[in-house]
C-alpha cells in the first residue's frame, strides 16, 4: 500500500508541474505528424504500414521514458524530500518501486492520450480500412518500451545520486539508446564485415538495445537461426532490463547514505 502511495503522490507531482501535459502534447504532435508524413506526404515504393511508425516512436519513447526517470531518486536525495518520505512510514523499497510505478503511470497516459488522440487522423488518412488491431497493438509495443526506459534511467538515477549527474547521464542514456547505439553498429559492421552476410551475434547486439528488442529478425540469410533470434527472446531482453537496473537501484539504494 506505502508504494501505491508514494506513485500516487509522483503521478499527481506530474499533473501540478504541468510535465504530464507537456509530454502528451509532444508525444501526440509527433504521432500525428508522423502518420500525416507516412501516409500523405511520403512517396513509398509499397503501401502504407503500421510497422513503419515503430522505429521512430520507439526512439521518441526512449527520450521521455529515460528524461521522467532520470531524477527519480536522484532528485528527492539532493532536494531533501526522500528524508521526508522516509520519515512518514515509507521504506526505501516502497520509494524505488513506488517511483517506477508513478513514472511509468505518467508514460503510460502519455503514450495512451497520443494513440487515442491520433486514432481518428489515423482512421481519416488511410484510405484502405484502417488495422485497429495493429494499431492497438503498436501502442502496447510503445507503451511497454516507455516503462523499460523508465526502469534504465531509474537504475541511473540511484547509483549516480546527484542531480547534476543525473540531468546528463538521462540526455546520455536517451542519445544513447535513441541515436548512438546506431551509430555503434554502423561502426561495427563497416570495420568488422565486407559482405552483405552478417553473424548472428551481430543480430543480437542490435537487439540488445531495448527499442529492437521487438523487432523479428529474418534467420533465412543466415546458416542458422540461434534462438535468441526468435521473437519471444525480445520479451526476455526487456525483462532483462528493467530486472538489471531495478535490481542495482534496489542495492545502491537501499545501502546509500541520504544525508
Amino acid at each position: 500500500m506505502s508504494t501505491l502511495l508514494v506513485a500516487k503522490k509522483d503521478f499527481q507531482d506530474a499533473i501540478r508541474s504541468r510535465s504530464l501535459l507537456g509530454v502528451s502534447f509532444l508525444f501526440t504532435s509527433f504521432l500525428a505528424f508522423l502518420l500525416y508524413y507516412k501516409i500523405t506526404l511520403e512517396t513509398p515504393a509499397e503501401p502504407f504500414s503500421l510497422s513503419e511508425l515503430y522505429l521512430p516512436m520507439a526512439s521518441v519513447v526512449a527520450l521521455v521514458g529515460t528524461l521522467l526517470g532520470y531524477n527519480a531518486i536522484a532528485g528527492e536525495i539532493e532536494s531533501g524530500s526522500v528524508l521526508f518520505l522516509l520519515g512518514t512510514a515509507h521504506t526505501r523499497t516502497d520509494v524505488l518501486f513506488g517511483k517506477l510505478l508513478g513514472r511509468g503511470a505518467v508514460v503510460a497516459v502519455t503514450v495512451l492520450v497520443g494513440f487515442a488522440v491520433c486514432a481518428p487522423h489515423y482512421a481519416v488518412l488511410i484510405e484502405t480500412p484502417p488495422e485497429i488491431l495493429t494499431y492497438a497493438g503498436l501502442a502496447g509495443k510503445i507503451l511497454s518500451l516507455g516503462v523499460v526506459f523508465v526502469s534504465i534511467a531509474i537504475g541511473f538515477s540511484s547509483v549516480f545520486q546527484s542531480e547534476t549527474l543525473a540531468v546528463w547521464g538521462g540526455v546520455c542514456l536517451a542519445v544513447g539508446f535513441s541515436f548512438g547505439w546506431d551509430s555503434f553498429l554502423a561502426v561495427v559492421k563497416t570495420v568488422l564485415f565486407t559482405s552483405l552476410t552478417l553473424p548472428p551475434w551481430y543480430y543480437l547486439l542490435t537487439r540488445l538495445n531495448p527499442k529492437y528488442a521487438y523487432l523479428s529478425i529474418d534467420g533465412a540469410a543466415l546458416e542458422y537461426a540461434p534462438f535468441y533470434l526468435d521473437a519471444w527472446f525480445g520479451l526476455v531482453i526487456l525483462a532483462g532490463w528493467v530486472i538489471a537496473p531495478l535490481g542495482i537501484a534496489y542495492w545502491q539504494f537501499n545501502r546509500g547514505d541520504l544525508a
